[in-house]
């Protein structure tokens, strides 16, 4: 592309992110002052939401901004109520991220919300023992991180429909450039005369998402940091085996218990493909609460893109091998978008099983998984068929002191069975500790120490997750300290 194109789409891209920002803060100011308004008059006691009165004619009435003054009234306050890092009730599929708060118009029966998440992050880290292709890593310098913030929209006919969009204003992949994430449909329910033939019938017990999103593997995804959407993980970093993937297809899944289930099937990768021989992804899962503070969960993942000439390059599955939201950590390990995670494969045929306990029992939250995968081609359409295993797992536990103040740890294990072909021993492990508070209702600041190190990787492993792993023993550790803005 000319240079002077290129200019021009980078100065549009720095109009609408300061545009985007510049409204954020505008909403901030007013919420301030909504706040200190509400000081004045003496308000006090728990966030409460002020209901709208409903237009005198709601079939033609166009209204805006129907949702935001309550909003700001509540914004910053501070938290009050007893609520989990992963509430049951959001823990579905329809909206892996539901926190979208702010109503900002309605057309009819269309309503229309957004939310806004912002993170700044401050970092310590050291590292020992790293070498990438035999060339040692230097120690890294104290810093601030690049601040990140996402956009969300979602407009819903109740009961019906629901749209869905979100993007990355900023994101560790994509510092300065703002780009779309999820887009999907979610049907509920089939229009007339179709909802009362036996199909729209359906609908009583099943939904059904179509178009590009986060596929539904493991319940990791309704608590991880996603770019800036932060407030659901009581820790700064993502697990160390991270499973996360954005796909264009389709689910359906059950709106009706006790037993839940979803089927799913993809693209297999990010963006749209047609190379012969590239084949689908399938997934599946089922849910159930058998103690009412207890969730339970299972997946499963297939995909198979090795027979494509471009398997390797630009098409393979991402669920393990890329982070497209960024990682927490910079610069460790070599950098790039995940840092420190554990990447175990390439993609090319894939498959994956995953099961997941959330037990929810107040002051307590206790989040737990342990997986495996397998990559039986990691060379794609290349000589020959290395394969790549790995089991790995995560608990942790958070501890809440007050409804805005925690504690929480986590500790994760990879072990690899086989990596690029070459049986294994070695295993790599992180422990993190740290602590939040809620400064407001949507303010959240932590603060976590946090260490990693690789360990009996053996000669002929060669490379794992971007560093050398064969007797070297890689590890970082240091202090992540981060605050979030949400509404």
């Amino acid at each position: 592309m000319p240079a002077d194109k290129k200019g021009t789409m980078n100065r549009a891209t720095r109009i609408i992110r300061s545009a985007v920002l510049g409204v954020t803060f505008a909403a901030g100011i007013l919420a301030a002052t909504a706040s200190a308004q509400d000081i004045g008059q003496g308000t006090a006691g728990s966030p409460t939401t002020q209901q709208t009165s409903p237009p005198a004619n709601p079939g033609t009435s166009i209204t805006l901004g129907a949702g935001i003054g309550p909003r700001l009234e509540t914004v910053f306050k501070p938290r009050t109520e007893q609520i989990y890092f992963s509430p049951f009730e959001i823990m579905n599929p329809s909206h892996i991220r539901p926190d979208l708060p702010m109503e900002i118009g309605s057309y009819k029966d269309l309503h229309l919300d957004m939310g806004f998440q912002s993170v700044g992050r401050f970092q310590a880290l050291q590292q020992e023992n790293v070498f990438i292709k035999g060339v040692h890593q230097k120690g890294l310098n104290p810093g601030i991180q690049d601040p990140f913030a996402n956009l969300d929209f979602l407009a819903t006919v109740p009961d019906k429909l629901d749209v869905y969009f979100d993007l990355y204003v900023a994101s560790r992949p994509h510092p300065n450039t703002m780009y779309a994430h999820e887009g999907y449909i979610l049907l509920k329910s089939l229009p007339g005369p179709f909802e009362s033939g036996p199909l729209g019938k359906a609908f009583d017990y099943i939904n059904v998402k179509v178009g590009g999103f986060d596929i539904d593997f493991g319940d990791g995804n309704y608590r991880r940091s996603n770019n800036a959407f932060v407030q659901r993980n009581p820790l700064i970093t993502n697990p160390l085996v991270d499973p996360n993937v954005e796909e264009l297809g389709g689910e359906v899944y059950s709106v009706k218990g006790p037993i839940y289930w979803l089927a799913g099937a993809g693209s297999g990768t990010t963006t749209e493909h047609f190379d012969y021989g590239a084949g689908a992804s399938g997934h599946a899962k089922i849910w159930a609460n058998p103690l009412p503070e207890l969730r339970t969960s299972a997946s499963v993942y297939y995909a198979d893109l090795s027979g494509s000439p471009n398997a390797n390059a630009n098409e393979h599955s991402d669920l393990y091998a890329a982070e497209r939201s960024g990682g927490a950590l910079s610069s460790v390990f070599g950098g790039g978008d995940s840092p420190g995670q554990i990447l175990p494969m390439s993609g090319d045929r894939i498959v994956a099983v995953q099961g997941d306990v959330t037990w929810n029992h107040w002051p307590f939250d206790v989040y737990a998984n342990v997986g495996w995968t397998q990559d039986t081609n990691a060379n794609g359409p290349l000589p020959g068929n290395p394969a790549e295993r790995w089991i790995y797992g995560t608990i942790e536990p958070s501890y809440h002191i007050t409804p805005a103040w925690y504690v929480a740890g986590r500790y994760g294990v990879a072990a690899a069975q086989a990596v690029h072909g070459v049986d294994t021993h070695g295993w790599v492990d992180r422990a993190e500790i740290g602590t939040g508070y809620w400064i407001t209702e949507g303010i959240l600041a932590k603060a976590e120490y946090v260490y990693e190190q690789y360990h009996d990787f053996h000669a002929g492993t060669g490379m794992v997750s971007g560093v050398d792993a064969a007797g070297r023993s890689p590890r970082f550790n240091g202090i992540l300290v981060e605050v979030s803005f949400s509404f």
